[in-house]
């Protein structure tokens, strides 16, 4: 837990982050791929072979890593993300490629949970932003999670997309690292274009109610980052789905007049725009253009919704919908400041 205050002009700094987006993530993919060109090419491939892949932390960290396990899943590996903090966690061993994200490099939970690995045989590799960490001495492999700078708003925002980079750049697909490539382009497009969505967007969600946060349940990750960047910046209730799901389990709290968040890529998007609107309720479509949207945010020019560079990129917008949601909250430098954060 850290002890030291939150800036009150937090909000300010937090637009400052999003803004260093896109260059910030172009430099921490360089400096990962030097990390990883300087291993041992045996190394690295009996690495990536190991058959069984456990991605452990917590918050955002562990947000990261839902996405890259699910995609990890798809080809075929053994691969689960796990809360550090949470009991019963799985075994390590010879057969295990541990992954253990902890930006701060302090994380209580998720050093002792790259020890636990260590000491059962596991390979660890560790992704901080801080060097000589506690967590950094457990680890055999050790990723950035930072390039040129850090955060200044003290929200995972320019380190959730460095931890999303560094577990792409451990699949070993080409075709995974050419859009990796074009990440920095697609996050850079996303804010330049924000004046043409932006206002109207969060003015449907500016509605004092909570905020249903729909995607494919693929990028859970996704969803769960967007739902956390609106509960902590301006403390609105946000809640995340799988977007077919949410037909079974979630629609029953949406009122009319309520706002929802879609990141189209879901089979079941055309069904939930037709059920929110039913409710009376309106939708932000963040993806590929989608009829019915209220209010449409371009993303991406992925040929499939949702690829690597459009996850990336979309990750973005509820950051920057949280920003202007705080600044039409009134979060001032003269405001109070917010309790003290967790880091992860």
């Amino acid at each position: 837990m850290s002890d030291a205050p939150i800036p009150p002009d937090r909000a300010a700094q937090l637009l400052d982050d999003i803004l260093a987006s896109p260059p910030e993530l172009a430099a921490v993919i360089e400096a990962q791929r030097a990390v990883i060109a300087a291993i041992t090419p045996d190394v690295l491939a009996a690495a990536l072979a190991l058959p069984r892949r456990r991605l452990i932390g917590m918050g955002s960290s562990r947000f990261a890593a839902l996405d890259a396990a699910s995609r990890w899943r798809l080809s075929g590996i053994d691969a689960a993300a796990e809360t550090a903090s949470a009991s019963g966690a799985s075994r390590g061993g010879a057969d295990t490629l541990a992954l253990v994200i902890s930006s701060s490099g302090t994380t209580a939970e998720s050093v002792a949970a790259a020890r636990r690995h260590r000491l059962a045989g596991s390979l660890v590799i560790a992704m901080t932003s801080r060097p000589a960490s506690p967590l950094e001495a457990e680890a055999d492999i050790v990723l950035p999670l930072r390039g040129a700078q850090a955060e200044s708003s003290g929200m995972a925002t320019l380190s959730y997309r460095a931890t999303m980079a560094g577990l792409c750049l451990l699949d070993g697909n080409a075709a995974i690292q050419q859009r990796l490539d074009a990440a920095p382009a697609a996050v850079e497009a996303v804010i330049a274009n924000r004046a043409a969505w932006l206002a109207d967007a969060a003015s449907l969600l500016d509605t004092g109610r909570e905020i249903h946060i729909l995607a494919d349940g693929f990028h859970a990750g996704l969803a769960e980052q967007a739902a956390l960047m609106l509960r902590e910046a301006p403390r609105i209730a946000a809640i995340p789905f799988d977007t077919g799901d949410w037909l079974h389990v979630g629609l029953y709290t949406l009122l009319p007049g309520d706002g929802v968040v879609l990141f189209a890529g879901s089979a079941a998007d055309d069904e939930a725009i037709t059920t929110i609107h039913a409710r009376g309720a309106r939708v932000v479509v963040a993806g590929p253009v989608r009829d019915g949207a209220d209010v449409w945010i371009p993303v991406g020019g992925d040929a499939v919704p949702l690829q690597l560079a459009h996850a990336l990129a979309v990750s973005v917008v509820a950051e920057l919908l949280a920003a202007e949601l705080w600044r039409r909250a009134g979060m001032t430098a003269a405001a109070p400041a917010a309790p003290p954060a967790r880091l992860t």
